[in-house]
């Protein structure tokens, strides 16, 4: 992307992104600072140009880019995640630059320091307008699920915290693909097991 298109929210920048990235992207939330950074489709899915992403925006900013019927119930799953550190899953709207709704589906982690303080938090973004049924937005708090795929979300989650530690680019690289290859496989069991349920 070069340095003018960088800074540009529009449909356009979008659509690439979405087509760079096969629909998926990474977010990450300093907590204690209220700096969430995120790569460009994400950014751009909640109407931040990637330039402000990679600075850090608040909470509050990306809030804002969800759809106002969903707002109150992922933003309170969120925080409610944050204070226990734990996992959560969602499938909401957010309003394109065009105006265009889009349902996403996100799966998180928040992680608490020695005190048990919440310090940061990652996750996966997964656009799923394409296949998304007509229906509601939902939470749902991850602590009782024990199955395979969401215990490799959560490792990964928290093996990608660690190696950003290490500020070593290529294995941080591994870690974000590796994320990415598990947030589609969670979009496609989300889809099926809300598909079979519409039936």
């Amino acid at each position: 992307m070069d340095e003018a298109a960088d800074d540009v929210v529009s449909e356009a920048a979008l659509i690439a992104a979405l087509e760079n990235s096969g629909g998926v992207g990474f977010w990450m939330w300093d907590i204690r600072k209220d700096e969430a950074r995120a790569d460009p489709v994400s950014a751009l899915l909640f109407n931040i140009s990637p330039a402000r992403s990679r600075a850090g925006v608040s909470l509050s900013e990306i809030l804002a880019a969800i759809h106002s019927d969903d707002q109150p119930h992922i933003s309170q799953a969120i925080l409610d995640c944050v204070q226990s550190g734990s996992s959560y899953t969602a499938e909401y709207r957010v309003c394109s630059p065009a105006g265009r709704l889009r349902w996403l589906f996100t799966r998180g982690h928040f992680y608490l320091d020695a005190e048990g303080q919440p310090t940061t938090g990652r996750g996966v973004i997964v656009e799923i307008s394409d296949s998304k049924s007509a229906g509601t937005a939902f939470a749902q708090r991850e602590g009782d699920s024990l199955d395979a795929l969401n215990r490799t979300a959560d490792l990964c989650l928290s093996l990608h915290n660690a190696v950003s530690d290490l500020d070593d680019a290529p294995m941080l690289a591994l870690t974000e693909a590796l994320l990415l290859e598990i947030g589609r496989h969670l979009a496609a069991r989300q889809r099926v097991t809300h598909g079979s349920a519409l039936h």
